[in-house]
């Protein structure tokens, strides 16, 4: 992400990557969390987009991101993804009871320009035993070790279509949204506010939809998907 902002200053064009082998100082969404990413078992990259170029609102861009994730590991590995709203990708390895995290994103806007950050777990066969229930990686899910180069490319063509289309990307997610239809809880952060409900959509703008206790429909605009119901 540092290094796709500097290249992002010094007016690189759309499109550009910066990838890595590993990384020391890996950062998620919410401050204090950490994306573990020992040498060559991830795919961590960033993508470059210039905002003016983008045609669609700002707003949209995780979870076109996200859309284009899920797809891209989809059509290199062959296994069901799903979209954890508002940023993760989920899938279940052979035997586990859920699903579990597969891959997360971060997007980050500076100026006129959006950084869009991947990492995939790609050839991890175990994960610490602190998150060993709640990750997993391709190669747990399909069985093989795929180069993070291969995933990268799958991930950057659904990337580029999903960036240019207009509205393709909500039933994307709609089709593979996390925990659509049960019970969860949604952490407003820095509100102090959780809210519960059953999951039900994703409206046009990308915000998730949950229906109350009293049958309202309520809008969700940011927060954390708690992985307890």
């Amino acid at each position: 992400m540092d290094d796709a902002r500097e290249l992002a200053r010094s007016g690189c064009p759309t499109g550009t990557v910066a990838a890595a082998g590993y990384q020391e100082k890996g950062r998620g969404r919410v401050p204090g969390r950490t994306w573990l990413s020992p040498p060559g078992e991830s795919l961590l990259a960033t993508v470059v987009l210039r905002i003016p170029e983008m045609g669609f609102a700002l707003p949209e861009l995780p979870l076109r991101a996200g859309a284009a994730a899920a797809l891209g590991i989809e059509d290199a590995a062959g296994i069901a993804a799903q979209i954890k709203w508002p940023n993760d990708v989920m899938a279940a390895p052979p035997g586990a009871a859920s699903p579990r995290k597969l891959a997360g994103l971060l997007c980050e806007a500076h100026g006129e320009s959006a950084l869009v950050g991947i990492g995939v777990n790609c050839g991890q066969e175990s994960f610490p035993e602190e998150i060993a229930s709640a990750a997993c990686s391709l190669r747990q899910c399909c069985g093989r070790l795929l180069p993070p180069s291969l995933v990268l490319s799958a991930i950057l063509a659904r990337l580029k279509s999903l960036v240019g289309s207009s509205d393709a990307w909500r039933d994307v997610v709609r089709a593979r949204l996390y925990r659509r239809g049960e019970p969860v809880r949604v952490d407003l952060l820095g509100s102090g506010e959780v809210v519960q409900g059953v999951l039900r959509d994703i409206d046009e703008r990308g915000w998730l939809v949950l229906e109350l206790s009293d049958g309202r429909l309520r809008a969700v605009g940011q927060g954390e998907l708690l992985s307890s119901p």
